[in-house]
């Protein structure tokens, strides 16, 4: 895509129940608690962990996480003058992509399959516009990246582990169709690169568990749509609620008194329905990372507990006592801690 930025802005602002996105969990004001909730017993999941920084000083801040061990993430030139974009392993430390800090590049969509790492760069060109392109590394560092294309079309974001999937030999991803047509561009290229194919499907959607679609438009009913099929199942919500799904499970919020958020787990239909305890934000725009945890930062007594809800025994466990960021993706979670990166892989 050429002459503009990917619709990332605007993707957030679409996605079907919008106050479920993550929020950076930095130094905002916790929510009033009315009564504390008694304290999550910790997951016996022992987390991996990497340094903040960088040898030469610089700062990582991890994007996206192949495995607990294997981290894709950015940080400045020790110099300032570019922004790097570094695979990190207990092999060591690889520099995939090196840009001048005049061309803003963002670093987008990461998945990884196959062995190999893939990903979206946005960036400015010295004609002055912006240029999408699409790109694949494998994880073992063996070969130095390939770009796949640039015919990505007016790609949009959402900040999801979908964004970007790998299925049947080819990476998939969604773009707003032109002028302001309700209806969504399902593109694809070779994992390998070459053309580009594109199929016009009526409706705004984002990708969520393949082949699976979910409905962002705010002005339509919630609907999970199977492209490859033709079918489509309307999800069963109140006026009130905020909900994002799979097709096996959704999470619903509403605001409650004190601007507090109520969040419960359920099914499409409405069944299955069950409150998840505590004064709870949401870290991830996606549901039942790795087909099984809700993942929320819970405020407690001046520090942000990170925990996990298991939609399959309804326990609430804790990640970590004391989290600053955190994140998940296609099922692994990570957070800052103590100058220091911990993940987890949920799978």
């Amino acid at each position: 895509m050429t002459g503009r930025r990917p619709l990332i802005a605007l993707a957030v602002a679409l996605v079907a129940g919008g106050a479920l996105l993550a929020t950076v969990n930095r130094s905002s004001t916790p929510p009033p608690v009315s009564a504390p909730a008694p304290a999550a017993p910790a997951m016996e999941r022992r987390p991996a962990s990497i340094t903040a920084k960088l040898p030469d000083g610089a700062d990582y801040t991890p994007l996206f996480y192949a495995t607990a061990e294997v981290s894709a993430g950015t940080a400045p030139a020790p110099d300032g003058t570019a922004d790097r974009l570094l695979l990190r392993s207990p092999s060591g430390d690889l520099e995939l992509a090196r840009r001048d800090k005049a061309r803003y590049a963002q670093f987008l969509g990461f998945t990884a399959a196959g062995g190999n790492l893939y990903w979206a760069e946005s960036s400015a060109r010295p004609e002055g516009d912006y240029e999408t392109r699409l790109w694949r590394a494998p994880l073992d560092g063996s070969a130095a990246p390939a770009s796949l294309t640039t015919d990505t079309g007016a790609v949009v974001f959402f900040d999801s582990e979908y964004d970007l999937v790998v299925a049947d030999g080819r990476l998939h991803w969604v773009a707003a169709a032109p002028g302001d047509a309700a209806r969504t561009e399902l593109r694809s290229v070779a994992v390998t690169g070459g053309p580009v194919t594109t199929t016009p499907f009526e409706g705004r959607f984002r990708h969520t568990a393949w082949p699976w679609l979910l409905s962002v438009d705010d002005q339509a009913p919630l609907t999970l749509a199977d492209p490859l099929t033709g079918e489509r199942r309307v999800v069963t919500k109140a006026a009130a609620e905020s909900v994002v799904c799979t097709p096996a499970w959704c999470r619903s919020m509403v605001t409650a008194a004190g601007d507090r958020y109520l969040f419960d787990a359920r099914r499409p239909d409405g069944t299955d329905r069950r409150r998840i305890p505590g004064n709870l934000t949401a870290i991830s725009v996606d549901t039942a990372v790795a087909g099984r945890y809700e993942l929320f930062t819970e405020y407690r007594t001046g520090r942000v507990a990170l925990v996990a809800y298991d939609l399959q025994t309804s326990a609430l466990l804790t990640l970590a006592a004391d989290a600053g960021v955190s994140a998940a993706k296609a099922g692994v979670v990570w957070w800052s801690e103590g100058g220091a990166w911990r993940s987890v892989d949920l799978r």
